[in-house]
């Protein structure tokens, strides 16, 4: 750990799902990956757990007891980690520890191999019949340049290009709300990170899963992973099979600039709601690079 008191923080929020006594023995390691460090390998009596805390930021689309329920299907299924412990009073997640599993880089997720294990994924998770809320592109890109605009007008003074972001985005959500109705569940969220690979490969972070259209989530890793236009197809490929989802490369290309547009101002809105800014601020030139 970094310092007592975020140690102390850690160990009260854990208390309540494993107790006192374990929490007492227990060593806690942070784990790396995404834009805001809140993730503990914790280690106590023979047992391995990833603690997840809760982060200021862009609000997840699920509550905490709607994402372990989802997470516990995937997990049933194979596709996730098995969840060992929620505190919906703190808002901790506690999951089982994969050891010898790690984290996929963007370049790792365009591997020809790893896109066949992806897509394969993918089915699988679409495939599940979970209660979720449905995805709703234009609602959500309108509730993030309205939280933008009201935390000092941001997008009234940001640059003539940002500004054609943000109607982009809007036009892109219309088309797709209106083309991809909701139809399988997906993960929403698949930055190479949120893969872990042992030889089996699962997903975590379900805080973004959504009913939506499998497009969705072809989009999301093609696009945050910088997936060109041979891994395009080939991802597209390998998710149909013989009798899958056909969707042509024009349509997948729309989508993820729509994904990338979300994530962008998704960025942007972290950037203001929290107190260590950094993070989100590189995201969101990272993604502004993308999108130019």
């Amino acid at each position: 750990m970094t310092s007592r008191p975020r140690d102390a923080a850690v160990r009260a929020a854990l208390e309540g799902v494993l107790g006192a006594d374990v929490v007492r023995r227990a060593t806690l390691q942070p784990l790396d990956g995404g834009v805001r460090q809140r993730s503990f390998l914790v280690s106590a009596d023979g047992g391995q757990w990833v603690l997840r805390l809760p982060a200021p930021g862009a609000d997840a689309l699920l509550d905490l007891a709607t994402e372990a329920s989802v997470m516990r299907a995937a997990a049933a299924a194979g596709l996730a980690p098995d969840v060992a412990a929620v505190d919906k009073a703190v808002g901790i997640l506690l999951t089982d520890y994969r050891a010898g599993a790690r984290s996929w880089s963007a370049a790792d997720a365009r591997e020809p191999r790893n896109i066949e294990r992806a897509a394969a994924l993918l089915r699988a998770l679409h495939a599940l019949a979970v209660d979720a809320p449905s995805f709703a592109a234009e609602r959500i890109a309108r509730g993030y340049l309205a939280a933008l605009s009201a935390r000092g007008a941001v997008l009234r003074t940001r640059d003539a290009r940002e500004r054609g972001w943000a109607d982009e985005l809007l036009e892109l959500a219309r088309h797709y709300d209106a083309a991809h109705p909701p139809t399988a569940l997906c993960h929403n969220d698949l930055v190479a990170a949120n893969f872990l690979d042992d030889g089996r490969l699962v997903l975590v972070d379900f805080e973004y899963a959504a009913r939506a259209a499998p497009v969705l989530d072809l989009a999301g890793l093609a696009g945050m992973n910088d997936y060109g236009a041979r891994e395009r197809r080939d991802l597209l490929a390998a998710y149909r099979g013989d009798d899958g989802l056909r969707i042509a490369e024009s349509e997948l290309e729309k989508i993820v600039r729509l994904v990338r547009l979300i994530a962008f101002f998704w960025a942007r809105l972290g950037e203001r709601r929290a107190a260590e800014p950094t993070a989100y601020s590189a995201l969101a030139a990272e993604l502004a690079e993308r999108l130019c």
